[in-house]
């Protein structure tokens, strides 16, 4: 038989029973649609989450309390901390850090309500110093930062992210502007250009102001003064050197004899950008995995309706065979009807998956918007195909193994 003929011959074979064949191209619809879109959220979050880390600059080496996170951005705000302002006054000193630059960042914070006469946001609110712009990758889009006489004198100044100027500066420059944090009324002296989100946090969700000042109106007295701390290294090359300097000062700082005992951890770019990458893979194999099993229900699918179909149609394979059809032939149209089903399912599966992550990325602003790759579509439709073929072999095989008498007695 022509490959002409037989794809109309299983094209009338599944237009016969169009619905059952309906809702099984709706099945494969469903999990190739899931595949592109599961796909493009894990990637986006990964992708997102180490460009984010990256942006720390690959000459930073950060300090963390023992136990806190380790994705490179500022968590755990209002908790308890190992660290304190002289672990941040030693790393500064360069007797101590020989291959650092003598600057250390320290940072502190607490999630709150930040408002003004008409809006209110909750938000982090992060005390640090002017270093913390140069170390964090951050840069201004109006306004300045505090300075350091800013720290000495506690003064009430803030600076914005671009999500709390959208949610209580909605139509107004924010630039001179007060706003009330805990009672106290700080004056906005500078925005933060927009830097996005880092996995599942956005960047843009915060307010600095000086450390001091924090310490003073902010920070509840029973909260830890530091929470994290950025070392800078003279280069790239002397990353290691100075997570080694940082290390040996702290443990001298903390009395600590052995460093398995440490209450700390330091930890280099080159650590948090391969932290990310881990969890970006594990976020794929966990949304690839549920994926997966939408694929399996459809391939399920078609397999019930190709079984059901061998034997509805035993006459008609029967005939078919008597009059001159071949094993081969009656294999080839079964196969043929299988492939037709995941084909038009994969297609629309494709089409659905690409609408479907381009929509979430309009309507869920909060999250790393999906982004639809090349190797997305490519896994989808080779599960499409691999479903068509594992679907409909067992079923093909076993009506080109009907013989031609016994396929009519069926009747």
């Amino acid at each position: 038989m022509k490959f002409r003929d037989a794809i109309s011959v299983a094209f009338r074979g599944l237009t016969r029973h169009w619905v059952r064949a309906t809702l099984n191209v709706i099945g494969i619809v469903a999990g190739v649609a899931s595949v592109i879109m599961l796909i493009s959220v894990a990637h986006a979050v990964g992708s997102t989450s180490k460009a984010s880390v990256e942006g720390l600059g690959a000459n930073i080496v950060v300090v963390y309390p023992s136990g806190a996170s380790s994705s490179g951005i500022q968590v755990g705000l209002g908790t308890t901390s190992s660290l304190t302002p002289g672990d941040a006054t030693a790393l500064t000193n360069l007797a101590n850090v020989p291959d650092g630059v003598g600057q250390a960042v320290p940072t502190a914070g607490i999630r709150t309500n930040v408002g003004n006469f008409t809006h209110t946001w909750q938000t982090d609110v992060i005390g640090t110093t002017p270093g913390f712009e140069t170390a964090r990758g951050y840069s201004l889009s109006a306004g300045h930062f505090f300075s350091p006489v800013d720290i000495t004198n506690t003064t009430s100044v803030v600076v914005l992210g671009q999500t709390v100027v959208t949610q209580i500066f909605p139509n107004v420059n924010p630039i001179g502007q007060r706003v009330s944090i805990n009672d106290h009324l700080f004056m906005v002296i500078g925005v933060f250009a927009q830097r996005g989100f880092s996995g599942s946090y956005n960047q843009d969700d915060l307010v600095a102001l000086p450390i001091n000042t924090l310490w003073g109106t902010v920070l509840p007295t029973s909260a830890s003064k530091i929470q994290q701390i950025l070392v800078q290294a003279s280069s790239v090359n002397t990353t290691s050197l100075v997570q080694t300097e940082v290390t040996n000062t702290l443990l001298r700082q903390h009395q600590i004899a052995n460093p398995a005992l440490a209450d700390f951890r330091v930890q280099t770019q080159q650590d948090l950008v391969a932290s990310a990458e881990r969890l970006g893979t594990v976020m794929q194999w966990m949304l690839g995995s549920v994926a997966v099993i939408a694929l399996l229900t459809g391939a399920i699918g078609i397999m019930s309706l190709m079984l059901a179909t061998v034997g509805e149609r035993a006459y008609e394979i029967g005939v078919r065979r008597a009059v001159g059809a071949s094993r081969e032939d009656i294999l080839g149209q079964f196969l043929i009807e299988a492939l037709l089903l995941a084909f038009l399912g994969g297609v629309a599966g494709i089409a659905l998956g690409y609408g479907g992550a381009t929509f979430m990325g309009d309507v869920l602003t909060d999250l790393p918007a999906p982004v639809v790759t090349g190797v997305a579509v490519l896994v989808a439709a080779a599960a499409a195909l691999v479903i068509g073929v594992g679907a409909g072999l067992y079923p093909a095989v076993r009506a080109a193994l009907l013989q031609p008498v016994e396929a009519v007695r069926r009747q």
